[in-house]
């Protein structure tokens, strides 16, 4: 929205801010080189190199993949079996709350959630049949249409906060000065103390808190 509508938009807050221009992946491959000259004391930890990703990307976004290019297939499937959709659902909040969760017994599940409130969400795409529709979504964005708009070369104008949760990072990690190649109104970027990928669900109080401040400071700008 706020690429395609800025004259709509008052700013944005996101905790999956990621910049993918060539730019970005060249200052990228040299500040890895010497991170030290790009990078301050409290962001040197959280960078891997690709060889250290890579593994972690074969092992975790194989769903990315199938949702991609075969939605219906999948989507299918699961709609006809509560215990899969669960199954299939429940892994995605495990590992993507927390990587290392993958490797306990329960999936560390009850850690952040309780189970009441991981069925309700499952049960929103069971009891609505919504589980294939929701995962077209991947294939709609990887489809020749919208890849051909290139949007994601495409500077977002409007003001930005972004939202840096510490269980995000195993795949990419990228500070102010690469994401303002994307966002060059850039207002805000938290680095959160903890969370994962579903903060509204993990830490909403974080969240929220984030988002106020990323509000306050775009209705101070000139024009808002």
């Amino acid at each position: 929205m706020g690429v395609l509508f800025p004259d709509n938009v008052l700013g944005i807050h996101s905790n999956m801010c990621f910049s993918n221009s060539a730019l970005t992946i060249l200052k990228e491959m040299i500040s890895h080189l010497w991170p030290s000259l790009f990078y301050n004391e409290n962001e040197i930890p959280h960078l891997r190199s690709f060889g250290e990703r890579l593994p972690f990307i074969l092992e975790e976004t194989g769903y990315m993949h199938l949702q991609a290019t075969k939605p219906d297939t999948i989507g299918t499937a699961l709609s006809d079996s509560p215990a899969g959709l669960a199954a299939y659902i429940l892994e995605k909040f495990s590992t993507w709350t927390n990587p290392d969760w993958r490797f306990l017994p329960d999936g560390g599940l009850t850690q952040k959630y309780t189970l009441t409130n991981l069925l309700d969400n499952v049960m929103i795409y069971w009891v609505t049949d919504t589980m294939t529709s929701s995962m077209r979504l991947y294939s709609e964005t990887f489809s020749r249409a919208q890849l051909s708009m290139d949007l994601d070369r495409v500077q977002c104008l409007v003001p930005t906060a972004c939202a840096i949760f510490p269980n995000t990072l195993r795949i990419q990690y990228q500070p102010a000065f690469l994401l303002r190649d994307k966002f060059p109104n850039l207002v805000q970027v938290s680095n959160i103390q903890r969370g994962g990928h579903f903060p509204a669900f993990e830490e909403p109080s974080l969240l929220s808190d984030d988002i106020w401040s990323a509000v306050g400071k775009m209705m101070k700008l000139p024009d808002h």
